[in-house]
């Protein structure tokens, strides 16, 4: 890697990207998608950059090390992740086990979480052995671990737009034979971003639809050449990505929306709500109950 590039990485960015792919045809969505996953793999590989680049266009590079990019010249800590590798590698044999199909990532870490979601009772995950396992870990840094899983080749992804994980014959070798499994240390920033302090009052939401209405609310906004509360209120939108209205009639009881608002902006902001939910959990807060 040429000593004047530069790297420029953050996680966040991925969620934009899937954001602009879902607007593409299908196929298009499924090259898109894929193109993705390995420009994220080249970002968070602590392999030569060298060697990575040259494997994509089918060459090797014989040096063990090119002694130029940044994983070479400061090569990244490794350490012992045997037993977080056999809960993930455990975690999607049991969803496939009892499911009869296969769950996203994102599915995966929130049953080694605990979490509460609707989707995770509708299945009866809470049920399985591997439910709650993985306090030790932030969902930032499962994440993190499942996409290591994926380079190792331990796991695999579909291309489809909910891209789900199964076993590699390798990845069911190592959970059955418990082979030691030795994992890179996640670029510093990566594997435990914080979340954003919420201001005191705020009400507690599903935060990622938040951004994306906040978005969808901008664009509109901006179209009609007036202030985003205009639109609507952080209080709607938070309302908005915590009930998930589905129909015309939820989405009136939400604070702030009045005849012509839901004439106006309901259909809009109801399409974006049920594009999330189809490849995200629901999810459910502690202050409902």
């Amino acid at each position: 890697m040429p000593a004047d590039c530069l790297l420029l990485f953050n996680p966040g960015d991925v969620v934009k990207q899937h954001r602009f792919i879902d607007e593409k045809s299908p196929d298009e969505q499924v090259i898109a998608r894929e193109q993705l996953r390995q420009i994220v793999h080249y970002a968070e590989s602590g392999g030569c950059r060298r060697a990575e680049l040259l494997r994509y266009f089918g060459e090797k590079f014989a040096p063990e090390k090119c002694s130029g990019c940044d994983n070479c010249l400061s090569p990244r800590a490794t350490f012992d992740g045997t037993v977080a590798a056999q809960k993930l590698l455990s975690c999607v044999y049991r969803i496939r086990e009892r499911s009869r199909i296969a769950m996203g990532l994102n599915h995966v870490v929130h049953v080694l979480t605990g979490a509460k979601t609707e989707k995770i009772r509708s299945w009866r995950h809470d049920e399985l052995s591997t439910y709650g396992i993985g306090g030790e870990h932030t969902r930032a840094q499962w994440q993190s671990i499942g996409r290591e899983l994926l380079r190792l080749g331990l796991v695999r992804q579909t291309p489809d737009q909910f891209a789900t994980l199964e076993l590699t014959p390798d990845g069911l070798a190592a959970l059955r034979e418990r082979r030691k499994i030795i994992l890179t240390t996640p670029m510093a920033g990566l594997e435990s971003a914080p979340e954003k302090p919420r201001r005191a009052g705020a009400i507690g939401c599903d935060e990622e639809l938040f951004e994306r209405l906040r978005e969808v609310r901008k664009t509109l906004a901006d179209e009609r050449s007036v202030p985003a509360y205009i639109v609507f209120s952080d209080v709607s939108l938070r309302q908005m990505a915590r009930h998930y209205p589905r129909t015309r009639e939820e989405f009136s009881r939400i604070s702030g929306v009045g005849e012509k608002k839901l004439a106006e902006f309901g259909s809009i902001f109801l399409a974006h709500i049920a594009t999330h939910l189809q490849t995200h959990p629901r999810q459910v807060f502690a202050e409902d109950f």
